[in-house]
């Protein structure tokens, strides 16, 4: 789907997900609260389970609709729409978060920034769907994070990876 695809389905409301991604309640349960990245945040359910659990949340998608949404439920968040696809560097500094979210959107660009942007001790937790249009390939979510404590990585239909930064 394009952006604009994107935007008419968060206007619809139709089909969104409240719940957050079970990976990333296990890899959040497992730090004290602090500063966190959602990327690709879609309507915010993992920003906004995280902000409820005291974590300080930095949520960013492309599509406008969604980061409406987000702010709408949680003004707290800083939601920002932002394209995650330019391959421009984004606008942190590095070791900035201590938890960096990048679920089921896949632009492998964007590991190298979780990896720049994760404080020392700070974890990156990632999926992505192994079949269809936007599938990753065996074993390529666990080869961009070398050098990291793989704290969980499993593939099936979806490839998961819970990585804390050494």
């Amino acid at each position: 789907m394009n952006l604009e695809e994107w935007n008419e389905r968060y206007r619809s409301r139709e089909e969104l997900d409240h719940e957050p991604a079970s990976l990333l309640v296990t890899a959040a349960l497992s730090l004290p609260p602090g500063r966190a990245l959602d990327l690709a945040c879609g309507a915010g359910r993992n920003a906004i389970w995280l902000a409820e659990r005291g974590w300080e949340v930095v949520a960013i998608d492309g599509a406008s609709e969604a980061i409406w949404i987000v702010r709408e439920h949680d003004p707290g968040i800083d939601a920002r729409v932002l394209d995650l696809e330019t391959g421009d560097p984004l606008p942190f500094d590095d070791e900035t978060f201590d938890l960096v979210a990048i679920l089921f959107f896949l632009h492998a660009p964007l590991f190298a920034e979780a990896k720049r942007l994760v404080r020392r001790g700070g974890i990156v937790v990632a999926a992505a769907r192994m079949s269809g249009t936007f599938a990753i390939a065996p074993g390529e979510v666990g080869a961009h994070f070398e050098g990291f404590e793989i704290i969980h990585e499993r593939e099936s239909e979806i490839a998961e990876l819970i990585a804390r930064k050494r």
